[in-house]
């Protein structure tokens, strides 16, 4: 081979690279490429400004959404924070470059370009209605993706995290289920330009939504994630919009350990103090003082991690009546030292009227005359007069031994009730697969 000839091919290898079409290798001028974008993009022939078939039937959006992570459920916030890669498609007729006379671009069916030209294109204003705030990820590079094919459908494909508002029903709390929802909609296009469909019209078995198998949250597990489309509704006009919902099954086992043990546990030290002796006022009395305050404790602490709502909690119930509870404790002390003030004060009446001095019994037989004796007259009746305890009088003991009793009994009968409807109301899912997506 000449040098001359080396040269040549040398030369002409830099205006070439490899593109994979139809799982063939085939060469290509990129010049050739260039011209075709150039072409596709020229502002005489296209405005991007306009959508695609303006005046005709409205733009068919196709979306699919892969979750990789939801990185944050909060109840104080009432939002959540998931990072996916949204992939939007639609038909442009006038980016379709297969019946150009461009020779060797025709064996090409699809153009992968840098998402730079995207700012050339015109695409669906697509954005959030409940988001609070979001953005693009651009380490290293932005993370977008752009393909056209010969037809002139785009692809595209970003990669997001996306805050989004999620109104919470805590009545079940730490039982209860949480549904959150991603809202997709076009900003200012109506129905009569753009429909979005799940993955698109076009092609209905393609992947809609999917969940990373290792996606898990703390606190939470996935009970179901489902799909749906509907339509807003606004002064504007009708929008369509798709659905992306998660129910939430809280994980209880936290809330068990750090709320609800400590809680039964004060209570039943609560009772502790029955078996106290009745004089040993300072060791009852700093019981019953300690646990009120532990309780206490529990109560703020436990609606500090929480928002503060209108209405009464699950776990707000079961605190309350714990807190009830160990003041009633604390109260039966005090009913226990009233009545016993009340019996020693009774015995020390007793007592003295015990050894007050008998009156003297007047000799009636110093001035009396004997008269006449009778050995058959009847006996004169002689009434003692013996003082009856009260009845209705109640021991100090005696309230001590109700309450090692009562005190139990209503504790573990109320436990009773509240699982058992608590559990009833807290209809738990089976564990959700994220192998499919299924319609809500």
């Amino acid at each position: 081979m000449r040098i001359s000839d080396l040269f040549l091919f040398a030369t002409t290898a830099t205006f070439y690279h490899v593109s994979r079409a139809q799982e063939d290798d085939i060469i290509v001028d990129t010049s050739q490429l260039s011209t075709v974008l150039d072409r596709l993009t020229n502002k005489t022939i296209y405005d991007k400004r306009l959508r695609p078939r303006y005046g005709d039937k409205p733009v068919d959006v196709g979306i699919t959404i892969h979750v990789s992570s939801i990185s944050a459920v909060s109840e104080v916030d009432m939002d959540f924070t998931l990072d996916f890669y949204m992939r939007q498609t639609w038909q442009d007729p006038r980016l379709a470059f297969g019946t150009l006379d461009l020779g060797i671009a025709k064996q090409i069916t699809s153009l992968t370009v840098g998402v730079d030209y995207l700012d050339r294109l015109w695409k669906p204003d697509t954005f959030f209605p409940n988001e609070k705030k979001s953005f693009f990820h651009l380490a290293t590079t932005h993370n977008s993706f752009l393909r056209i094919d010969s037809d002139g459908t785009v692809y595209t494909s970003q990669r997001l995290t996306v805050t989004a508002t999620c109104p919470m029903k805590l009545q079940l709390f730490p039982m209860d289920s949480q549904r959150c929802k991603l809202e997709i909609e076009s900003y200012g296009y109506s129905t009569a330009a753009i429909e979005y469909h799940w993955c698109g019209a076009a092609n209905p078995n393609c992947e809609t939504a999917v969940v990373a198998d290792d996606v898990e949250l703390p606190s939470y597990r996935f009970a179901k994630v489902c799909i749906d489309r509907t339509m807003a509704t606004t002064a504007s006009g009708s929008y369509s919009r798709l659905l992306l919902l998660f129910i939430f099954d809280r994980e209880s086992g936290f809330y068990m350990l750090q709320i609800f043990v400590p809680a039964a546990l004060v209570v039943v030290i609560s009772w502790v103090s029955f078996w106290i002796s009745r004089d040993s006022a300072p060791s009852r009395t700093i019981i019953g003082v300690m646990t009120v305050l532990t309780e206490t404790h529990l109560m703020t602490g436990t609606n500090r991690r929480l928002p503060p709502v209108a209405y009464v909690k699950a776990v707000d119930v079961y605190l309350g009546f714990c807190y009830l509870l160990v003041v009633l404790a604390l109260i039966e002390y005090a009913c226990v030292a009233y009545s016993k003030k009340k019996n020693d004060d009774r015995r020390r009446r007793e007592k003295k009227s015990e050894h007050k001095p008998t009156p003297p019994t007047p000799d009636l037989l110093n001035d009396a005359r004997l008269a006449e004796c009778t050995c058959n007259a009847a006996p004169t009746s002689i009434i003692a007069v013996i003082k009856q305890p009260n009845r209705f009088c109640i021991r100090h003991s005696h309230i001590d031994i109700a309450s090692r009793v009562v005190f139990p009994c209503t504790f573990l009968f109320f436990n009773m009730l509240f699982w058992v409807v608590l559990l009833a109301k807290a209809k738990r899912l089976p564990y959700f697969s994220t192998a499919a997506v299924p319609r809500c």
